[in-house]
Formats: structure tokens, sequence, C-alpha cells
């Protein structure tokens, strides 16, 4: 009879996970995690501009195709499409800086 109401009462408990400790040693869940907005926070943060990207070099126009140079332009034009599709090497990078506050 004892293994059956502590069988049961296990059970029952299976489901539970909303039990949360209480008392002056028990953790607090981070503001963060609670739901709440952060205090002293900032309504709105200045966002930084968007990065625009380089325009294309546009070493080859329609006008500059003809019937004599066809394979001509379409090697000029591999070479502009490998150099644009090249990541650009001075790309602002923008850094969040945090400064801690003295009391």
């Amino acid at each position: 009879m004892k293994t059956l109401l502590f069988a049961l009462g296990a059970l029952a408990l299976v489901g539970c996970n909303t039990f949360k400790p209480v008392g002056p040693l028990a953790k607090q869940v981070p503001i963060t995690q609670q739901g709440q907005p952060i205090p002293n926070a900032p309504a709105d943060a200045p966002k930084p501009p968007p990065v625009r990207p380089t325009p294309p070099s546009l070493l080859v126009t329609p006008a500059d195709v003809t019937a004599e140079n066809p394979y001509a332009a379409a090697t000029k034009l591999a070479s502009e499409l490998t150099a644009d599709g090249k990541a650009a090497a001075n790309v602002p990078v923008t850094v969040e800086v945090s400064h801690v506050k003295k009391k």
C-alpha cells in the first residue's frame, strides 16, 4: 500500500514543473528572462546607417558587344563579374562599446 501511494505521488509530481524556489537562499531569475523591460534602458538606441554595397564596375556595356567581338566581350564580362564578386576589404565595421556607470 505504501509503494502504491508513493508511486501515485511520484506520478502526480512528474508533470509539475512550475515549482519555484522561495526563500532567502533561492536564486532570482534574471530580469531579461522575466519578460519585463530592463530598468534605466534607453527607449530607442541609435541604429548605425546601412552599409551601401559598391556599385558594379561596368567594364562591359551593351554598346561594346558587336558581331565581331562577342567572345572578347564575354571574357571581359567574366573578369568583371569575378572582380565584383570579391568581398570589399575596406567595409566599415560598427563597433559597440559599453561603459559601466560608476555610482
